[in-house]
C-alpha cells in the first residue's frame, strides 16, 4: 500500500477512537512515525501528574520493555527531553563526549542509542509530552520535509491523545484510591485483632502480588501490633517469597500464589515457629514470635489465595476452640471487608461511562461494541479483548468476533496481540477438547468464569483457545438479554492471575447495561439487512421497460393488474392494524391476527409477490409512524425444516428441548413482533406446527417447544404454496381450518402462460438484472439487446417452470450469444439447451435447473469462480437453490465427496491464496452450503 494510503488509514483510525485508546493512539503514533521517516525505534512520553515526571508510555524494540521503565523530570536542564518539553522546540540527541552526565546520555549509553531526534507532542498550545525517534546506528538524518510531515501527522492525533493521557490517569488514579481504601479497611481490622484475643501480638493481611513473568509473592496489605517497634520490623521484612524452598509458605502456596497443599485450605496452626527452617529467622530472634495462627481465604474453585490473615504470638501459645473461632470469623469479615472496599469508586465510574455511552445513541452495532470494550478494557486494566455475538450456524450456536474476511462482526482491541479470531463453537464438556473456549463455555453455562493461568487450562481439559502466547489469564462475562446470551466479552492480561472478583462485578454491571441496548442494535442491524435485500430485489429497473406499476411489478395483462390492486386494496387496512400493535392497543387481538395466503404454480414469483407488498407497507411505516425505522420483517422457508426444527424455527424452544438445543431461543413470530412474517411453503407445515399456528393466529399467543409459559406477539402472516391446498386437505395433510384462517386474505398469483402481454418487457427487466450480475469489468455497461424474433419466441413459449424457467432460458441465452443482439434462434437453442444434449423441450423444472448448473460449471472451467458466477448469483435471488445443489452434486461426482476437493473444483479455493485466505474462503464456502442452501 502506498504511504499516503497507509497514512490515511491511520487518521481513519484515528478518528475512531476515543478517550480509552491510549494504547492504540500511541501505536497509530508511532506506526505513522515509522511510514515517513522510515526508522522502527520510537520512544514517546507523556506528561504524569500522578508520578510527576514523563514516563514512557511507548517503547519500540527489543529493550522496549526496560526504556518504558525509565522516566524523566518534567523539568530539568539534565534532560533534552525535559528541555523540549518544556520549551515546545524539537532538538537533536548525539551520544558522546558533550552527552556524558546527562540523563539523555545514560539512558543511550544503556541501551546503545547513537542519536536521537526529539519532537514536542502539543495539544492546544500545551505541552503534553515529547516523541523521540532513535537511531543505533551512526547520525539520525531526519530532513526537513520528514519533520514538517511528522509535526502535520502528530497535530492530527494531539488532541485525541491528551484526552486519552488524561482519562487513562484518572483511571488510575482511582485504581490508586481504591488500593488505598483496601489498606485503611485491613488496617482498620488488623488492629482489631490484636484487641480481640490477648495473646495476639501482632497481626498481618497477606495478598498476592503477580509479576509480569507470573511468579507471585504475597505483600504485606496491612499489619499491627502494639508495639511500635515490633510492627517497623515486621513490615521491613518486605513480600515473601513463594519459590519452592523461598519461605514456610512456599510449602503451602506456589509461585501464581495457588494452594497445592490441602492442609492450607483450612487454617493452620504452628505451635513454635523456631522449628522450621524456612521460617524467617528475625521473626524468631529478632521479634521473639513463637507461635503462628494463619487463616486463609481463597477462591473455591481454582483455590487461588486472596489473602492470608495472620495471628502472632510471643510466646508458645495454643488457641482455644473458642478463640480459633473468634478468629476465623475475624479473617472472613476482613477478607470480605478487603474484596468489597474500593471497589465502589470504580463501579461509580462504571455506571456513570456506561450511561454516557448508551446516552450517545449509537445507531449502528460495531462502533457501540467497540467502545463498550474500549472502557472496559481500560477501566479494568486489562491488555486487550474482545466481544464476540452469538450466531446460529448450521444448527449450532457460534461466537463471531470476525468473519472469515477479517471484517469485524464483534469487537476487539489491540489488534497485535488478538489479530485473527475465528469463530468459537458454544458448548462445555461435550465438545472435542480442540473445539472448546473460555467464550464458548461462559455462553454455554450463562455463568462468568476466571482464568487465572492459560497455561494450567491448556494443559489439561479446560477451557482456552489461545491467540497469543503472550496472553496469560483472561476473564470471560456473558451478556443476557431475555433470558438468551447474545454476546461475550472477555478480555485478557499478559500477567498471570490478574482478574479478580471484583472484575467480574464490573464487568458484569457493563453487560448488564449494554444487553438491551446491544440486543436492539443487533435487531435492527438484522432488520435492515432484510429490507436492503427485499428492497433490492424490488428496486431494480430497466430503462428499457415502460410497464412498471408498482414497485417493480410488470403489468400489462389484466391478471397482473389484479395483483397490483390486490396489494393497494389491502395495504392500507392492514397497515391500520400495525397501527395499533405499535400504540399497544391489545384490545384488538381479540378478532385474531392478519393473514394473507398466496397461492400459485412453483416459479410464479410469489416470493417477488411478498417483496412488493412488503415494500408498500414499509414506505406506509415510514411516512406514518417513523420516517427513519423499518417496519418488522422475517422470512422463512418451511420445506428447509422438519418435525420440531420447524416448530422452533417459527416458535422458538427452551433449552434441551431436543438434541442440539444448547440454549433458549426465540422463534420468528416472536422475533418480528409487530411486524410481517412470510411463510414459504405452508403446504409443507407438519401437523404439530399447523395446530400452533392455528392458535396463534386466533389470539397471537404461542408456547415455545419444551416450555409451557404462553407468550403472546402480533404479526402480519403472509403463506405461500404452490400446493392443491383443498386437495390436501383431502388427503388428510393439511387442517381445514388452518386453510381458512389463513385464507381469509388470498391471491392466485397466475402462471407465465396466463400473462403472454408480458413476456417482452419481463424477459428484458430479467436479462438486464441477469446482465448486471455477471458483467465482467471489461464488458459494455448496456445489456445485450432481445430481437423481435427472440421475444416472439419467448411469448409463444409454453412454460412450466414460469418465472424460474424464463429466467433461466435468458441466462443461457445471454451466455453462449455470439453478439450484442439475441436472436430467435438463441433463444430457440437457450430452450433447447445449448451443446447440453439433446433435449428438445423445456420439459420439467429440474430439467432446466440440471441444465443451468451445467452452464454454470462449464463456465467457472472456462475461467470464471464459485463466488462470482454461483454465489452471488443466488444471493440476488438471480438462481435456484436446486441449481446451487446441483451444481455440487455434478462437482462431487467429479471431485468426490470431501468438501474441500468440491471447493477446489468449483475455484472457491485457488491455489493463489494464502493459507490463511483458503482456511476462511473454505469456512464461508461450508457456512453457505450448510445454513444458506441447507445442504
Amino acid at each position: 500500500m502506498p504511504q499516503d494510503e497507509s497514512l490515511q488509514a491511520l487518521r481513519v483510525k484515528i478518528d475512531g477512537y476515543g478517550k480509552e485508546n491510549q494504547t492504540e493512539l500511541l501505536y497509530v503514533l508511532a506506526e505513522g512515525v515509522r511510514l515517513i521517516s522510515g526508522v522502527d525505534l520510537v520512544r514517546i512520553y507523556l506528561e504524569d501528574l500522578i508520578s510527576g515526571a514523563l514516563t514512557c508510555a511507548f517503547a519500540s524494540g527489543p529493550d522496549g520493555a526496560e526504556l518504558r521503565e525509565v522516566a524523566f523530570p518534567i523539568i530539568t536542564q539534565d534532560a533534552v527531553v525535559s528541555r523540549v518539553f518544556v520549551s515546545q522546540y524539537p532538538a537533536d540527541f548525539r551520544s558522546g563526549d558533550g552527552a556524558a552526565g546527562t540523563l539523555d546520555g545514560a539512558v543511550a549509553g544503556r541501551f546503545n542509542i547513537a542519536s536521537s531526534s526529539y519532537l514536542p507532542l502539543v495539544s492546544r498550545g500545551r505541552s503534553i509530552g515529547v516523541l523521540c525517534i532513535d537511531s543505533r546506528h551512526g547520525d539520525l538524518a531526519l530532513s526537513g520535509k520528514v519533520k514538517s510531515r511528522l509535526a502535520e501527522f502528530i497535530l492530527q492525533l494531539a488532541e485525541r491523545l491528551d484526552e486519552a493521557r488524561s482519562y487513562h490517569q484518572q483511571v488510575q488514579l482511582a485504581r490508586r484510591l481504591e488500593e488505598s481504601k483496601k489498606r485503611e479497611a485491613a488496617g482498620q481490622m488488623v488492629r482489631s485483632a490484636v484487641r480481640l484475643v490477648e495473646k495476639v501480638a501482632l497481626a498481618s493481611v497477606l495478598t498476592p502480588l503477580v509479576s509480569s513473568d507470573g511468579s507471585a509473592a504475597l505483600e504485606v496489605l496491612a499489619s499491627y501490633a502494639e508495639d511500635p517497634a515490633l510492627q517497623m520490623q515486621y513490615d521491613r521484612l518486605g513480600a515473601i517469597l513463594l519459590e519452592p524452598g523461598a519461605s514456610l509458605i512456599s510449602r503451602y502456596v506456589d509461585v501464581q500464589a495457588i494452594i497445592r497443599d490441602d492442609r492450607l485450605l483450612k487454617p493452620l496452626f504452628i505451635n513454635d515457629l523456631a522449628r522450621h527452617d524456612l521460617q524467617k529467622r528475625e521473626l524468631t530472634e529478632q521479634m521473639s514470635l513463637r507461635s503462628l495462627y494463619v487463616v486463609p481465604r481463597f477462591d473455591p474453585h481454582s483455590h487461588r489465595v486472596i489473602c492470608l490473615v495472620n495471628y502472632f504470638c510471643r510466646e508458645e501459645y495454643r488457641f482455644s476452640e473458642f478463640e480459633m473461632g473468634l478468629l476465623q470469623g475475624h479473617a472472613e469479615m476482613l477478607a470480605s471487608v478487603v474484596s468489597g472496599v474500593g471497589g465502589e469508586h470504580l463501579e461509580i465510574r462504571v455506571l456513570s461511562e456506561i450511561t454516557d455511552l448508551l446516552n450517545q445513541g449509537d445507531a449502528t452495532l460495531q462502533p457501540f461494541l467497540t467502545k463498550v470494550l474500549a472502557k472496559a478494557t481500560e477501566l479494568i486494566g486489562a491488555d486487550t479483548g474482545s466481544i464476540a455475538l452469538v450466531e446460529e450456524r448450521d444448527g449450532r450456536r457460534w461466537l463471531v468476533v470476525e468473519d472469515e474476511q477479517g471484517t469485524l462482526v464483534g469487537a476487539k482491541n489491540k489488534e497485535w496481540l488478538k489479530r485473527y479470531i475465528p469463530p468459537f463453537l458454544v458448548g462445555g464438556g461435550e465438545l472435542a477438547p480442540e473445539e472448546r473456549s473460555l467464550t464458548g463455555y461462559v455462553a454455554w453455562s450463562q455463568q462468568p468464569k476466571i482464568i487465572g493461568s492459560v497455561d494450567e487450562e491448556r494443559t489439561g481439559e479446560g477451557f482456552h483457545r489461545s491467540m497469543s502466547d503472550l496472553l496469560k489469564s483472561e476473564i470471560a462475562v456473558p451478556v443476557v438479554c431475555d433470558g438468551e446470551v447474545i454476546a461475550v466479552i472477555c478480555l485478557n492480561s499478559l500477567r498471570y492471575s490478574y482478574f479478580t472478583e471484583e472484575h467480574r462485578r464490573i464487568l458484569q454491571i457493563i453487560g448488564s447495561l449494554t444487553a438491551r441496548h446491544l440486543s436492539d442494535l443487533q435487531r435492527i442491524e438484522g432488520l435492515q439487512g432484510e429490507v436492503q435485500r427485499l428492497t433490492t430485489d424490488v428496486g431494480y429497473k430497466d430503462p428499457h421497460v415502460s410497464s412498471y406499476r408498482l414497485g417493480n411489478i410488470i403489468g400489462v395483462s389484466p391478471t397482473s393488474q389484479a395483483v397490483i390492486d390486490f396489494i393497494n386494496t389491502v395495504s392500507q387496512p392492514l397497515f391500520n392494524r400495525v397501527t395499533l400493535w405499535s400504540k399497544n392497543v391489545m384490545q384488538e387481538a381479540t378478532i385474531g391476527l392478519p393473514s394473507i395466503l398466496i397461492t400459485g404454480p412453483t416459479g410464479s414469483g410469489k416470493e417477488f409477490f411478498f417483496n412488493n407488498l412488503y415494500n408498500t407497507l414499509n414506505s406506509l411505516y415510514r411516512l406514518q409512524l417513523n420516517p427513519q425505522g423499518e417496519l418488522p420483517v422475517k422470512k422463512t422457508n418451511i420445506a428447509a425444516y422438519s418435525g420440531e426444527l420447524t416448530y422452533s424455527e417459527l416458535f422458538g424452544h427452551k433449552k434441551g428441548a431436543f438434541t442440539g438445543a444448547s440454549s433458549d431461543r426465540r422463534g420468528i413470530l416472536e422475533e418480528c413482533m409487530g411486524g410481517v412474517v412470510f411463510l414459504d411453503e405452508i403446504g409443507d407445515a407438519d401437523p404439530k406446527t399447523q395446530v400452533q399456528l392455528l392458535r396463534f393466529l386466533d389470539n397471537g399467543g404461542f408456547v415455545r417447544l419444551g416450555e409451557n409459559m404462553e407468550r403472546f406477539s402480533r404479526v402480519l402472516l403472509v403463506a405461500a404454496t404452490n400446493r392443491d391446498l383443498p386437495a390436501e386437505i383431502a388427503a388428510g395433510r393439511f387442517r381445514e381450518d388452518l386453510y381458512h384462517r389463513l385464507a381469509e386474505l388470498s391471491i392466485r398469483l397466475p402462471s407465465l402462460n396466463e400473462r403472454r402481454e408480458d413476456i417482452p418487457d419481463l424477459a428484458v427487466h430479467f436479462l438486464g438484472k441477469l446482465y448486471r450480475t455477471y458483467r465482467g469489468q471489461n464488458d459494455p455497461d448496456d445489456p445485450p439487446v432481445l430481437a423481435a424474433d427472440a421475444k416472439s419466441e419467448l411469448v409463444l413459449h409454453q412454460y412450466e417452470g414460469n418465472i424460474r424457467e424464463l429466467r433461466s432460458i435468458l441466462l443461457r441465452a445471454m451466455f453462449f450469444r455470439r453478439g450484442n443482439v439475441i436472436g430467435g434462434e438463441s433463444i430457440r437453442q437457450a430452450i433447447k439447451g445449448v451443446g447440453l444434449g439433446s433435449v428438445t423441450s423445456a420439459g420439467d423444472g429440474r430439467e432446466l435447473a440440471s441444465h443451468l448448473a451445467d452452464t454454470i460449471i462449464e463456465k467457472i472451467r472456462q475461467g470464471g469462480n464459485f463466488w462470482q458466477d454461483l454465489y452471488e448469483p443466488f444471493t440476488r435471488n438471480d438462481i435456484s437453490r436446486d441449481v446451487v445443489r446441483l451444481v455440487v452434486e455434478k462437482s462431487r461426482a467429479f471431485a468426490g465427496r470431501p468438501l474441500p476437493a468440491v471447493a477446489r473444483n468449483l475455484r472457491a479455493l485457488t491455489d493463489g491464496m494464502s493459507d490463511d485466505e483458503q482456511r476462511k474462503a473454505l469456512y464461508k464456502f461450508k457456512n453457505f452450503l450448510y445454513k444458506t442452501v441447507r445442504l
